[in-house]
């Protein structure tokens, strides 16, 4: 069933301009031609007069006001479209060429890559990390998931333990369910989704070209 609009509703959900034209139209009404519209009855004449140029701001200030929500709602449609391009244009890497671009952000934020070291001869272990004399370990075999949950943050962080690591990343371009985040909430454990992985990897994207430390 669908839900009865009223003329705000309506308003807040067409064009900005033509909110505007429509407002400029009842305030033109209401101040230049309502009041000069003669009747039989000379009551009206003067509520015409009278109250038409008195309204005439009133309705127009009330029916501009769905122009910011309909701004609001424009420009969300455009963040979440421009966001859908970004992610989508991650996806359509290679793996080694989405393992370089995350290798190259994490290294311009203080980060040394290890390419040659004992960790990354585990399969289950993307990069691994040094920063300040810590060792993180990063996993981004996922990327193309949609959603991660507690299995995979779980067999990570048991690896970390493993590989006496201080911390570890797990970025994937979908989602994280739920419990995988309750659980990394109060441990080491940092979780990138596909929002976090674009403001990650916004300042190196269209240029993958690799900057591995050894």
């Amino acid at each position: 069933m669908k839900k009865n609009l009223n003329i705000l509703d309506f308003l807040a959900q067409i064009p900005w301009w033509v909110s505007v034209t429509i407002s400029a139209s009842f305030y033109v009404l209401l101040k230049f031609v309502i009041p000069y519209i003669e009747t039989q009855s000379t009551v009206v004449n003067e509520v015409h007069s009278s109250l038409g140029p008195l309204l005439a701001p009133i309705v127009a200030l009330a029916l501009l006001s769905p122009i910011s929500f309909s701004l609001l709602k424009s420009s969300r449609k455009k963040k979440l479209g421009e966001l859908k391009d970004e992610i989508q244009s991650i996806q359509d890497l290679s793996w080694q060429e989405f393992k370089e671009l995350v290798a190259k952000a994490y290294s311009r934020n203080g980060y040394i890559i290890m390419e040659n070291s004992a960790f990354t001869s585990d399969p289950t272990v993307d990069l691994v990390m040094r920063k300040s004399s810590k060792l993180y370990l990063v996993q981004c075999r996922y990327w193309l998931n949609r959603k991660l949950g507690l299995r995979e943050v779980k067999n990570l962080f048991s690896l970390m333990h493993e590989k006496q690591a201080s911390g570890v990343f797990i970025l994937t371009t979908g989602i994280f369910t739920y419990e995988a985040r309750h659980y990394a909430a109060a441990r080491p454990i940092n979780l990138l989704d596909g929002i976090e992985l674009v403001a990650l990897l916004g300042k190196v994207a269209g240029n993958p070209d690799s900057e591995i430390l050894n």
